[in-house]
């Protein structure tokens, strides 16, 4: 019993020494208006960066429009970047999975927002943004 005891002591002191490492996960998963759905996933590191996300794409309109998400990245300093867009490739029915979804501010980064999309023909594309995955460690 007390070997235990010394052994909780050393792993906790050698933890606090190490520093603490913690991460947070967000999820969004929505439904455009017409339908289609995507499903956003990401890590939050700290108040600068997060990781390892993946963006899911999912047609279950089966109308034939090209249907696709775009990320925004809202920076601590105020400026918006896109993150670029992600395509559905599938055909009706389907989903596509993008494990490429990270990114570093220097400023911060205070959060995400993904805006659903579809193709309309001869125009812009038809968008609604339906999620905000906002950092928990940027503060306000």
């Amino acid at each position: 019993m007390r070997r235990a005891g010394l052994v909780a002591v050393a792993t906790a002191l050698a933890l606090g020494a190490a520093g603490q490492s913690w991460a947070t996960t967000s999820t969004g998963d929505v439904a455009a208006g017409w339908g289609d759905r995507a499903r956003l996933r990401v890590t939050w590191v700290d108040r600068t960066s997060f990781e390892g996300g993946s963006l899911a794409v999912t047609d279950r309109t089966c109308d034939g429009r090209s249907f696709y998400a775009t990320l925004t990245l809202h920076t601590g300093s105020g400026a918006v970047r896109s993150l670029g867009e992600r395509h559905h490739t599938g055909g009706c029915g389907t989903r596509t999975v993008h494990g490429d979804i990270a990114a570093t501010d220097a400023s911060g980064v205070r959060g995400i927002t993904m805006a659903l999309c579809r193709a309309t023909a001869g125009a812009p594309g038809q968008c609604e943004t339906r999620y905000l995955a906002a950092n928990p460690y940027h503060g306000l």
